[in-house]
């Protein structure tokens, strides 16, 4: 999705917050929103005199014999290609049809869930040939030392096994990642490099510039070096992360837990997100707060799958599984047992728990976090016709 603007005309307050609620959500982030007060025939007015953008949201106000009138009126001065989408509280079929064949993109009966708001945005930008995009599924830990990478990296690597497409792990900690010891792999071009420059990403990109994972699963790890440590840019990952939804089913990154503006646009834009704690008390504060972050920006969403990772690690101290849901404010999605012998090993071999052992008490805790995930992937609506099509046919009506 390109970044454009986008003009509102509403007159209700059930309108208004409906489109604030939608276009604050993170899915149209790159979308920017003007609201102005009025439905239609204003809107008729501002365009006389200035150019439309690529999308109008207009509430109907007037009765259904005098709506077609006025976006009749309304074809007369906007721009080709505007896209409109209508919202009305007149819950009727017949007007419904009536405002597709004239090819509004949708409209929608007030009140209602500002995701199928969303949704009837981001219909207009889906291309209809390509592959379903790739899911971002960001990953966080807590604190340090709770094994937010050995999640990620374990999930990753179940996903490329769930047969759900290709998979990449992003590494995104340059300094101190692992996820090349993890897998036991050369660094090959790195993640570095990749952001250097991301327009390099076209059809052949996993082939060529991430390291191969058995039949599935890309790795992209970061140079584990200070020297050559570049800083990520907000900029430089999103277009990367955009060109690797075209080549991936599922992009895995492991974020660091530096606080940064780059860190926190991508939790907040990401499509799922893991948050990795262990039970004690340092995990249950960070923990928190990370979970009232997500609750702030992420309004629409669903919680964040939690990972209560290392139970019974502590022979003192430790707080336990109920008493951490209850203070966190959120159950965990699942929870490992600690499990010292078989992680050593895994990471010694530069290899999965499951690959080291298949009866470990771990896997079943990965097999399903993965299938909640990919579960979770959802499926797009079908796509719609552009709607600017709607001023074409209204000027072949006329």
């Amino acid at each position: 999705m390109l970044r454009q603007n986008v003009h509102a005309f509403v007159s209700s307050a059930l309108a208004g917050d409906l489109v604030d609620q939608a276009f604050g959500d993170r899915r149209l982030f790159k979308l920017e929103l003007t609201r102005f007060p009025g439905s239609l025939a204003e809107a008729v007015v501002r365009y006389g005199s200035e150019a439309s953008p690529p999308l109008l949201i207009l509430e109907a106000v007037a009765p259904p014999e005098r709506l077609i009138a006025e976006l009749e009126a309304l074809a007369d001065v906007c721009v080709g290609g505007t896209n409109l989408i209508m919202l009305g509280s007149v819950n009727d079929v017949g007007l419904y049809r009536a405002l597709l064949r004239r090819g509004v993109a949708d409209y929608l009966v007030i009140p209602t869930d500002p995701v199928r708001l969303i949704e009837a945005v981001l219909d207009l930008y889906r291309d209809p040939e390509k592959q379903v995009e790739g899911q971002i599924v960001a990953f966080i830990g807590a604190r340090g030392g709770c094994g937010s990478s050995t999640v990620a990296a374990n999930v990753a690597w179940g996903m490329a096994r769930h047969n759900v497409g290709d998979v990449v792990l992003l590494d995104l900690d340059l300094a101190f990642g692992g996820a090349d010891l993890a897998f036991n792999q050369e660094i090959g071009h790195g993640i570095q490099a990749v952001l250097a420059d991301p327009e390099r990403i076209d059809e052949q990109f996993l082939g060529r510039f991430t390291t191969k994972y058995g039949d599935k699963l890309h790795l992209l790890p970061g140079p584990g070096t200070l020297e050559t440590e570049a800083p990520i840019t907000g900029t430089a990952l999103e277009t990367t992360l955009a060109a690797l939804r075209q080549q991936a089913r599922f992009i895995v990154l492991d974020l660091p837990r530096h606080w940064t503006d780059w860190v926190r646009h991508t939790l907040h834009t990401a499509d799922q997100v893991v948050v990795t704690a262990q039970p004690d008390l340092l995990s249950v504060r960070n923990g928190r707060n990370l979970i009232d972050f997500l609750a702030a920006r992420r309004r629409l969403d669903k919680p964040p799958f939690l990972v209560l990772n290392r139970v019974g690690a502590a022979k003192r101290g430790e707080v336990g599984v109920k008493e951490f849901a209850e203070t966190i404010g959120l159950a965990p999605t699942v929870v490992i047992q600690e499990d010292l012998g078989t992680f050593a090993q895994a990471t010694a071999a530069g290899r999965m728990v499951e690959e080291i052992s298949a009866r470990a008490r771990s896997v079943e805790a990965f097999q399903a976090l993965v299938s909640r995930i990919c579960g979770s992937s959802g499926k797009p609506a079908p796509s719609a016709k552009p709607g600017g099509d709607w001023l074409k046919r209204l000027i072949a009506k006329k």
